[in-house]
């Protein structure tokens, strides 16, 4: 009886604290958290980071195999940056507000690193470019991931992409032929180094939404040539490819919090402040994991 009049107490207090401290702003979960902390939080798993095994030097694999900081890209295309929802105005309009709050700190924390970050509006400087980036490019996905294409729309003003950016489909950043596809294709035809896709998951309501969490991957061609042999298993994607998952991560707020109010599909009020800090500590990880794969790889 005692032990179940404990529990009970303990459960109660867990439930009470997490109304006290559960989060109402962004910044007032930076406030309370610190940065170390939310870098441990990014979930980025051991097949969606580069490889260390000196057997990958070959440069079969769905990751690449980094051997220098050379190798790393000068120039990156963000190409997509959009709310996992397809819908209405609001849900564009949103896109387009977080895009604003948060690209100017994308752009330093990539120049911190030696590298460029462009916008549609910075790498679609031709003709052909726009064409096939608007028109022309449709990203392949293996058969495990074919249902994801009926979801995917070339027309951005119909789904949650921010403007002038298309919608690729997050789920599907994690394929290998997707990682061809978008790491190769793509980013030859745009003449960059490698691609950055951006997703913002959230949760929403009739009166708003709310920030569940953030996916983020990059892309980019193969830095290690094909060699004169036989690759096994190339119809599974561990051969070689001339494009790769750089890296991917998701990171999640333990709870949502809400940066939108909306009535009648027009937004009435909006908190974004501190998102670009999540950012920040989410660029800041990705060459964390970059240098340290270099480091092992060198060994």
């Amino acid at each position: 009886m005692k032990i179940t009049s404990k529990l009970i107490g303990l459960i109660a207090f867990m439930l009470l604290s997490q109304l006290v401290f559960s989060q109402k702003t962004i910044e007032e979960y930076l406030s309370n958290t610190k940065i170390e902390k939310i870098k441990k939080s990014f979930v980025i798993d051991a097949f969606s980071k580069p490889a260390t095994h000196k057997s990958y030097i070959d440069g079969h694999g769905k990751n690449p195999y980094f051997t220098s900081k050379e190798q790393l890209p000068d120039t990156i295309a963000l190409i997509t940056f959009h709310i996992n929802e397809q819908g209405n105005v609001f849900v564009h309009s949103a896109a387009n507000a977080t895009q604003v709050q948060v690209i100017m700190t994308l752009k330093e924390e990539f120049k911190k690193k030696g590298v460029v970050l462009l916008t549609p509006l910075e790498f679609l400087n031709a003709s052909e470019k726009k064409r096939y980036y608007y028109d022309e490019y449709i990203p392949k996905v293996s058969k495990l991931g074919t249902f994801l294409n009926e979801i995917e729309n070339r027309d951005v003003n119909k789904t949650g992409a921010a403007k002038t950016y298309r919608f690729f489909n997050m789920a599907a950043a994690f394929d290998y032929k997707r990682s061809v596809s978008l790491g190769y294709d793509l980013a030859n035809k745009l003449g960059v180094d490698a691609v950055l896709s951006i997703g913002i998951n959230i949760v929403s309501s009739s009166k708003g939404m709310s920030l569940k969490g953030i996916i983020m991957t990059m892309h980019g061609p193969n830095p290690n040539p094909k060699m004169n042999k036989k690759y096994v298993a190339q119809k599974s994607g561990n051969g070689y490819n001339n494009g790769q998952l750089y890296i991917g991560g998701r990171f999640n707020f333990k709870k949502p919090i809400k940066v939108f109010e909306h009535k009648d599909h027009k937004v009435i009020d909006r908190n974004l402040k501190g998102l670009e800090i999540v950012f920040k500590c989410f660029i800041e990880k990705f060459y964390e994991e970059f240098y340290s794969s270099i480091e092992k790889s060198s060994k």
